[in-house]
């Protein structure tokens, strides 16, 4: 690879990293605020999951919905545009007195969110090639690790330094700010927009239809749908989770979960390269086997729990089960592009995406209605471990002959 070459691209993933974790921060701010937040606005910190739930049901239309009008803008404008929206989102929280703008937040919050994947892989597909498939979209899925942690870690102090209304100012910033720097970017690498593109909405079903007519991208499917259940639920909830289970105040749950996220960075990279040298599905499989193990751990979490220990289970979900994203991805465009050359990279990728935003959705729910109908995570856990389960198995039926192929 050229110099030149060599820099654009790491120019290019750079950028992907810098917008997808400005996005996530912004879909963690409430989460992370809530336990700071919900006396004040007359909320039970409990409902934070239904607050995810919004985002990922709005970000589902969004995904598919605001496809041709990025295809037009191309993906710098787009993510500009989707920046803007998140901005927008972030303010909302920021100025809310009680549901109704908190609501707000959660749909702008989705709108901004629904193309960010799209737009990243866009970018991506022109660097991401060879045997190191797997490790580029890991290190790319990484800003989602990297959005949490420092969601985590920073949103809290602003609080004790400010209030939480700052906090949410402060994500609203970074977005605008990683907004005004994407046009600078796009003069380097240069714009991707389509002219004539068709800007029509389109909804989400028939790109799931067509991943699971393949028999290969099935299994692919069912691993987005459980591994994002599993992730964006305990993204969504496990501040709110800790506090309530245990003795940790709000600031040391919110430091378990940039705990967490922070060895999710690690466990993407690490699992990236473990893929790449071959038999990637089986690696997706050990990971769902890993959060079956680990989840059925947290079920007997309780007040008799050490902080340490505490500490080194968030780790293992970070760095195991959490750490799932960029090997997944990659084997979903390798997949679509077995089926349908290049378009079946994108029709796979689009597919998929409706998969992972339906677990965003389904996951954060289903734990937020656990605690509320039975009084405890416990029923909504279990639902997950079975949900990893079903991944673990369905995910390398028939590809035997498919993965000795990739075998370096």
């Amino acid at each position: 690879m050229a110099e030149g070459s060599r820099q654009n691209a790491v120019l290019g993933i750079g950028f992907v990293l810098i917008y997808q974790t400005a996005v996530v921060a912004a879909v963690q701010t409430a989460p992370v605020l809530a336990p700071f937040a919900a006396a004040g606005l007359g909320l039970d910190a409990d409902l934070i999951g239904l607050f995810t739930a919004t985002i990922f049901a709005t970000a589902l239309i969004s995904s598919t919905g605001t496809a041709g009008i990025v295809a037009r803008l191309g993906s710098f404008n787009g993510a500009s545009a989707s920046l803007a929206v998140v901005a927008l989102g972030a303010l909302a929280l920021a100025l809310a007195q009680g549901p109704g703008l908190v609501i707000l937040g959660a749909v702008l919050i989705g709108i901004g969110y629904g193309p960010v994947n799209p737009i990243g892989s866009r970018l991506l597909n022109r660097i991401a090639v060879g045997r190191h498939r797997n490790l580029v979209f890991s290190f790319k899925q990484s800003s989602v690790a990297i959005g949490g942690a420092a969601a985590g870690f920073i949103l809290p102090i602003i609080v004790l330094m400010s209030d939480w209304r700052k906090a949410a100012i402060a994500t609203m910033a970074l977005a605008i700010m990683i907004a005004l720097l994407s046009p600078l970017i796009a003069k380097r690498l240069g714009q991707d927009g389509i002219a004539d593109a068709s800007i029509r909405f389109k909804l989400p079903f028939a790109p799931a239809r067509a991943v699971l007519a393949d028999p290969l991208q099935r299994g692919l499917a069912i691993g987005v749908f459980a591994f994002s259940m599993a992730q964006f639920g305990f993204m969504s909830i496990y501040i709110a989770m800790i506090w309530r289970e245990t003795d940790l105040p709000p600031e040391g749950a919110a430091v378990m979960l940039s705990l967490a996220m922070t060895a999710s960075i690690l466990g993407r990279l690490y699992w990236g390269w473990r893929a790449d040298t071959g038999r990637p599905r089986h690696v997706l499989s050990w990971l769902a086997w890993s959060g079956v193990g680990l989840l059925v751990l947290l079920l007997f979490i309780g007040p008799s729990w050490p902080w340490i220990l505490i500490a080194l289970v968030s780790a293992a979900l970070g760095f195991g089960p959490m750490g799932w994203s960029g090997v997944l991805l990659a084997e979903v465009a390798r997949a679509g592009e077995a089926h349908g050359g290049s378009a079946g990279v994108l029709t796979a990728t689009a597919g998929s995406m409706v998969f992972a935003y339906l677990g965003g959705l389904f996951g954060p729910a289903l734990l937020s209605a656990s605690v509320l109908v039975a009084g405890s995570y416990m029923p909504g856990i279990i639902c997950l471990i079975l949900a990893f389960a079903v991944c673990a198995v369905v995910v390398v039926q028939g590809t035997e002959s498919y993965e000795k192929d990739l075998t370096p």
